[in-house]
């Protein structure tokens, strides 16, 4: 890791840095299918299959939405049954080989390109199916760990097929070079690290065979792209549904399932953030000047859209944002 000297960085930059210098090691990082798990070449060094890893965690730790208890992998998972459950959130994600995943009143089995996000406390069981099963796993905790998890729509104990799993690796490996290389801000690192792979799970996770969140935000580039482009004019759904060469429902649908929102809804979010900046970039200029440059005729239905997403009329929003700066 490149050697970074405190002295010149302020804490924040610090920790930033740190984590970015740690980050240009995984660009030699292979993908799933460069590993050869019996392979006398093999990397060990990168991938350090069949470890265990816990770090000392103290009362800054504990203090964190999120902190890591354990991380590890195995050349050939063992059968594992825990009645009682584990202690500890858990995500397993297997690099070879098949397992078969027993929860109450569900199985599933496990492949290549897969893992599983284990609640805490909650009965379960795995085993090898198609042996070898190569696994790696982390297991967290943290006092905001349920909430954030539940905000990801993370709410329970499941298997999921990753688009990308070399995503979700890095950020094991990541936290395994963390930890073997630690320094007084490593738990800060692996916290962040941690919420960037519950993030991407949310990303590239689906827990079926179809297209992934990410691949679904992909689908729908040209429309985000179109409307970056057009906002300052109308924009009709039946004019974003033929970029897809679709039906409106079903890009309705689409923005449904890939950012939680209509498309027109997307659109005000869209126009109401360029209204922000041009109020502080034109101070001078006036609320319909505004509202026309961002696709909207009307300045008292610019005004109500504003203040519904923003609480706040534009008039207050630019009267505070410019006596603040």
């Amino acid at each position: 890791m490149p050697f970074i000297h405190s002295r010149f960085l302020s804490s924040s930059t610090y920790l930033t840095a740190h984590l970015i210098a740690y980050r240009l090691a995984f660009r030699t990082i292979p993908r799933y299918d460069d590993i050869t798990v019996f392979d006398p070449g093999y990397r060990r060094d990168v991938l350090a299959i069949n470890f265990n890893l816990f770090p000392i965690r103290t009362d800054l730790e504990h203090r964190l939405p999120l902190y890591l208890t354990s991380l590890g992998g195995w050349i050939n998972q063992a059968a594992m049954d825990r009645p009682d459950g584990y202690a500890h959130y858990q995500w397993l994600q297997t690099l070879s080989g098949q397992g078969k995943l027993m929860l109450p009143g569900r199985e599933y089995t496990v492949s290549q390109g897969q893992g599983f996000l284990l609640l805490p406390n909650e009965p379960h069981a795995y085993r090898p199916v198609a042996e070898p099963w190569t696994i790696r796993w982390v297991t967290f905790s943290g006092h905001r760990a349920s909430e954030i998890l539940q905000d990801l729509e993370l709410y329970r104990s499941d298997v999921f097929y990753l688009s990308d799993p070399d995503v979700t690796l890095k950020h094991l490996q990541e936290m395994n070079l963390m930890l073997t290389h630690p320094h007084p801000t490593t738990g800060l690192e692996v916290s962040a690290s941690l919420y960037s792979l519950m993030l991407d799970l949310y990303r590239y996770g689906s827990r079926s065979e179809l297209r992934s969140r990410n691949q679904q935000m992909d689908t729908l580039t040209p429309v985000l792209n179109y409307m970056e482009q057009h906002y300052s004019r109308p924009i009709t759904l039946q004019e974003l549904a033929s970029l897809l060469s679709v039906s409106p429902q079903h890009t309705c649908v689409l923005f449904q399932r890939a950012l939680g929102v209509r498309p027109i809804e997307y659109l005000t979010r869209l126009r109401i953030r360029k209204a922000k900046e041009l109020l502080l970039r034109h101070p001078q200029a006036e609320i319909k000047e505004i509202a026309v440059q961002v696709g909207y005729d009307h300045p008292s239905y610019f005004i109500k859209l504003f203040k519904r997403q923003e609480g706040l009329t534009p008039t207050v929003f630019r009267s505070i944002h410019l006596h603040a700066l």
